[in-house]
């Protein structure tokens, strides 16, 4: 049976799915035995040699030490995303295997992407740490909205002493405070994406209003607990990790020789409320549609809608009306519809009970409006 060592981090969610899909190959064309060591980076490394016999290493490789022992360990291998430094020509790690983000696809659906939705202004956020597949993306998408006619702004990279997130959010802040709004904003990764979002908050930037966010790699984890949810580009990571150990099986074959590189892009983009295509200039009416959407599971009237902004139900009424065409009733309504279905999809709560959480009289009530709007009970959507 194949010994093989994997250094991929559990408890990254990109590294899950590509282990997930090295777990299904194994399954249809082992038995192989894996060593998996869980965690992050930082706990990444090559069983002892001593007492490990292998056959094949699968690895992100997380520093120069590891580096240093696949290479001494002369075992065939195949590596995710190999840094710069293991990408020189002088490097032997770059006359190895390995599987590549095709980032240049992917900046290029990027752009596409937002080209596609209301006209904004276009700005770039890159990983702190300038990785190559961070570089290979902004190129893609300042080229491919160039040949649309449109320009991107660049968050300059902070300084080396400043990448820790609490030191560098400020700079972030006051950078996207200059931009000229409304903006699309893409950033290289989701983690990045997320940190966008937290500078919009922090710097009184709406989203998706005056802002819209994407990310990178669809990672559920970042994504749905984001403020709010983030879009995503999803990257078949899981058809990543399945090619892998396939690229690792024929090399420890003798079917396969060293060098071959192996590119994996985008499946699609995955639409959250960071790029909802919204554009609202008036700032009451945008406050406004805030409250209503953090308190959309809370039974709120108009009048908790104009006691927030400090104005009467009469003159919120108007400025939302002048602002969408609709009343701040309706918008209320809107959002009740569609958290109710949320509830009904997501969880098992009674309908009575989320007819009462989202302010409808009755479940009756709330069941005759649903199949209006929706062509079908909540009991059969459940």
């Amino acid at each position: 049976m194949p010994q093989i060592a994997v250094l991929l981090e559990s408890s990254h969610g990109v590294s899950r799915a590509m282990l997930q899909g090295l777990f299904n190959y194994v399954r249809i064309y082992g038995p192989w035995s894996l060593n998996v060591i869980e965690g992050g980076a930082s706990d990444q490394r090559l069983p002892d040699a001593k007492f490990w016999k292998g056959d094949g290493i699968i690895a992100r490789v997380p520093n120069d030490t590891a580096a240093k022992a696949i290479i001494a360990s002369r075992l065939p291998a195949v590596l995710f995303n190999p840094v710069d430094a293991y990408l020189d020509p002088a490097h032997p790690l770059a006359k190895y295997c390995r599987i590549q983000f095709d980032s240049q696809a992917i900046g290029t659906l990027a752009a596409e992407y937002v080209l596609g939705r209301t006209p904004r202004h276009f700005a770039f956020i890159g990983h702190p740490a300038d990785i190559n597949w961070s570089r290979w993306r902004r190129d893609a998408f300042v080229q491919r909205l160039a040949e649309a006619g449109a320009a991107c702004q660049i968050y300059p990279l902070p300084p080396a002493g400043k990448r820790d997130w609490s030191v560098e959010r400020p700079l972030l802040c006051a950078w996207l405070r200059r931009l000229p709004k409304p903006v699309a904003l893409f950033a290289a990764n989701d983690s990045r994406g997320r940190q966008v979002l937290d500078a919009c908050l922090v710097a009184d930037i709406a989203v998706p209003y005056e802002a819209t966010v994407l990310g990178v790699n669809n990672d559920a984890l970042i994504c749905e607990t984001s403020i709010p949810p983030l879009s995503s580009i999803a990257v078949d990571d899981e058809r990543a990790g399945y090619e892998a150990a396939q690229l690792l099986d024929r090399l420890m074959r003798g079917k396969e020789r060293p060098g071959r590189i192996v590119r994996y892009g985008p499946k699609a983009v995955v639409t959250r409320d960071s790029t909802a295509d919204l554009q609202v200039a008036d700032k009451l009416v945008i406050r406004a549609l805030e409250f209503i959407r953090i308190n959309a599971g809370l039974n709120i009237r108009v009048s908790d809608v104009a006691e927030h902004l400090s104005v009467s139900p009469r003159w919120a009424e108007s400025r939302f009306k002048q602002a969408l065409g609709h009343s701040l009733h309706q918008e209320i309504h809107t959002v009740r519809m569609v958290t109710a279905r949320n509830m009904v999809t997501a969880t098992d709560r009674p309908l009575s009970e989320i007819a009462a959480r989202c302010g409808f009289q009755s479940a009756n009530h709330l069941c005759k409006l649903f199949k209006d709007a929706y062509g079908c009970t909540m009991s059969s959507l459940r």
